[in-house]
């Protein structure tokens, strides 16, 4: 878990995928991500204030605690997205601005952020939404403008409140029953089976993410998933309604650990679509992140629960803050959900340890002989191949 003071910790290092650049540095640098690794920094004088990816060192990453590197450290080791207690963060004038355009974001910046995405999260087709604006590097996060049209929010509102089946439910391995006041009704009762706004929802998730693309035509779309099916399945898609004061309090949308692997699948991915405007409160807040975002007919905001390897990224916690007395909010969230990896027999396992132990025992040996092993081991694979 992070640490409380981990969104407000100053920037302190940066993390490069094949040195450390040192804090004394004054240059300013561009800003990189690196697909297989967290972030690479390129010095470069002269850049000036970001505006669409080149970044000061003070908008790159935020360490905490003993994460923090040292300059004489040689190699950044690769942590992955579960693990990692850092942030890489946009300008705060950027954010004030509602984020990065991809759009308008120079070509490098934007490959590179889509390949960091489907290396660690999930595939996405940047390019398909003009709209879609950058809110954190890492963990990513991004909404998309017009997501749903205004006639489509509308509907959606107008047939969720006429259903009269909202009511207060759980989320994930909540175990706090008073974690949120607002209520919900999933899109698959009350009417709502075949509306046409959840079948936008839909397709333009799958236009957004090409791994589920056609996912909403086949008979498992919406069947969980078993463990090591290396299966992609849509959670019913949901209408939620938020009054004047009600809330969700803090919470994760993946599941813990355990509980997935129980399930045999992860929450992957939230695509979080607003209804409606909302002029005072209502807010989606990173309690990590220093990131709100205000709710917008429309909007979508897009972020990625657990890593691709159905690990709950604890850096995105977040809330719904409440909307303020006299006003409401209307969204409507998704989850994307894949199987977990296949839990190993109690053979395997213990092949596994041998093979480790094994490894681990390698590793000892001098160079030398572990290069005489590996020439005798291909000259035997040569010899077998001949015989047959």
């Amino acid at each position: 878990m992070l640490a409380p003071s981990l969104a407000s910790a100053p920037v302190v290092d940066v993390r490069s995928s094949t040195r450390r650049a040192r804090a004394s540095r004054a240059s300013e640098t561009r800003v990189v991500a690196n697909v297989g690794r967290i972030i690479n920094v390129k010095s470069s004088t002269g850049l000036g204030q970001l505006r669409a990816g080149a970044a000061t060192r003070r908008s790159t990453i935020v360490f905490a605690g003993d994460d923090v590197p040292t300059p004489e450290d040689e190699k950044a080791r690769f942590v992955p997205a579960h693990e990692r207690k850092t942030l890489s963060k946009i300008l705060p004038e950027q954010l004030l601005e509602g984020g990065v355009s991809l759009a308008d974001a120079p070509a490098e910046w934007a490959n590179s952020f889509t390949g960091f995405l489907g290396f660690e999260f999930m595939s996405v087709r940047t390019q398909n939404f003009p709209g879609l604006r950058v809110l954190n590097i890492d963990p990513p996060i991004f909404t998309v403008d017009d997501f749903l049209s205004k006639d489509e929010c509308d509907a959606l509102v107008a047939s969720a409140e006429a259903s009269g089946g909202l009511a207060v439910s759980a989320i994930g391995g909540a175990e706090n029953e008073n974690i949120r006041t607002s209520r919900t009704v999933a899109l698959n009762s009350h009417g709502l089976e075949n509306h046409p706004s959840k079948k936008a929802i839909l397709s333009r998730a799958e236009y957004l993410l090409p791994q589920v693309e056609g996912l909403s035509k086949t008979e498992d779309a919406f069947r969980a998933p078993q463990a090591g099916e290396s299966k992609w399945s849509f959670e019913l898609p949901q209408v939620a309604h938020y009054s004047g004061g009600e809330y969700f309090k803090a919470h994760e949308d993946s599941f813990p650990i355990n509980i997935a692997a129980e399930k045999g699948y992860q929450r992957r991915a939230t695509i979080l679509v607003y209804l409606n405007d909302v002029e005072k409160g209502g807010a989606t807040r990173f309690e990590h992140l220093d990131v709100e975002v205000q709710p917008k007919r429309g909007k979508a905001l897009v972020f990625f629960p657990s890593s691709a390897a159905c690990m709950n990224d604890a850096r995105t916690l977040h809330t719904a803050t409440p909307a303020e007395d006299g006003h409401e909010k209307w969204v409507s969230q998704l989850w994307i959900a894949s199987s977990t990896p296949p839990v190993p027999t109690p053979e395997e396992l213990e092949e596994h340890n041998k093979q480790k132990a094994a490894a681990a025992e390698y590793a000892k040996l001098p160079r030398a002989q572990r290069r005489q092993m590996e020439k005798d081991a291909k000259k035997k694979e040569k010899a077998n191949n001949r015989k047959r």
